[in-house]
């Protein structure tokens, strides 16, 4: 008697997770398809539809990916399959096989410039489609069932709200994107002019999407030359200001803008045989500034900087009609490091 109602209750479970319908989740390499799924989750978990992840085709074929997805679904009796990859310029491509209605659709999103924001944005979108062509089939759908009440909470809601926006509305503050960064720095004036090396830092401040505000300054070791009667060493402390534009999208971004900087430089001069005197300037240089990132976590990432200054009002140092130190054309510097985004 006790096998025959536990043969029974299994049967009566199996019966009611057939019952249950639910979405299968794929996504290629470069997307998580465990967070996509919790992330739709959120949305639909209060329908009682199941959201389960399948390991993704391989298939460069786009109807050949239709086509498993297809076959996958009906294995799992899934009311529909969703794949999740990235797509051209920046963008990210979701195919949906509803198998309810027997439609397959292709929709992309805007990639939102936070990954954070990236699973939300997939999910709203995914939903909304889901919604739109369940709608379709509205009249064979009962409406007590998961799918039922899904498309008539979709009835009842303001037509602005059932398609997500356009633009990545995930990142609704983007006056509070902060970034800092670190790196090796090197400056230096080509010709005669000294060369600096040390330690360099960035504070940046994106309050547009296209537009990254930035402030940075060097802790570099001096320079040193000599002519054989005087010793000169050069310091400075450079700061410089940058507007730059980010582009791309994904794991690699370029960034480009101009630059103002003003640098602090002291030459200190010391002599046994003569008399020599140390003097100090604010030298002014204009130019346009370069970097490549490469993102290695969420909000973290490498990167390599260049940029090229005209010096305004730089000097040549001469001591007896021989040059120590030149900064009076061009300057060249160099950084590379690592940074990281703040909340």
């Amino acid at each position: 008697m006790t096998g025959a109602w536990t043969v029974l209750t299994a049967l009566s479970l199996l019966r009611a997770q057939a019952a249950v319908d639910q979405i299968v989740v794929t996504a290629a390499p470069s997307i998580d398809a465990q967070r996509l799924a919790d992330a739709l989750r959120v949305y639909l978990d209060e329908f009682g539809i199941r959201v389960d992840t399948r390991a993704a085709g391989e298939a460069d074929d786009l109807r050949k990916r239709i086509d498993d997805a297809r076959q996958l679904g009906e294995a799992l009796r899934a009311v529909a399959v969703v794949r999740a990859e990235h797509g051209a310029r920046g963008s990210i491509e979701i195919e949906l096989i509803d198998l309810a209605t027997d439609k397959a659709l292709v929709v992309s999103v805007p990639r939102p410039e936070r990954d954070e924001d990236l699973y939300r944005a997939l999910a709203l979108k995914i939903q909304a489609v889901l919604r739109a062509t369940l709608s379709e089939a509205r009249a064979d759908l009962d409406p007590r069932s998961s799918l039922g009440r899904l498309v008539a909470e979709d009835r009842a809601r303001p037509v602005a709200t059932v398609a997500p926006p356009t633009a990545p509305a995930p990142a609704p503050s983007p006056a509070a994107h902060l970034a800092l960064d670190v790196g090796y720095g090197v400056v230096a004036f080509p010709g005669d002019g000294p060369s600096f090396g040390g330690l360099a830092v960035r504070a940046a401040w994106r309050p547009l999407p296209t537009l990254e505000i930035g402030l940075a300054t060097a802790a570099l070791a001096s320079a040193t030359a000599s002519n054989g009667t005087v010793d000169a060493t050069a310091t400075i402390v450079p700061l410089r200001l940058t507007a730059r534009r980010p582009f791309g999208g994904g794991r690699t971004q370029l960034v480009v803008g101009p630059c103002l900087e003003a640098t602090y430089i002291r030459i200190a001069a010391a002599s046994t045989s003569m008399t020599v005197r140390s003097t100090r300037n604010v030298m002014i240089g204009a130019g346009a500034e370069a970097e490549g990132r490469v993102a290695i976590l969420a909000s973290a990432w490498l990167f390599a900087r260049a940029a090229a200054l005209g010096v305004v009002n730089g000097e040549r140092y001469d001591v007896g009609g021989s040059p120590l130190f030149d900064t009076s054309r061009l300057q060249l510097s160099a950084t590379v490091g690592a940074g990281l985004g703040l909340p």
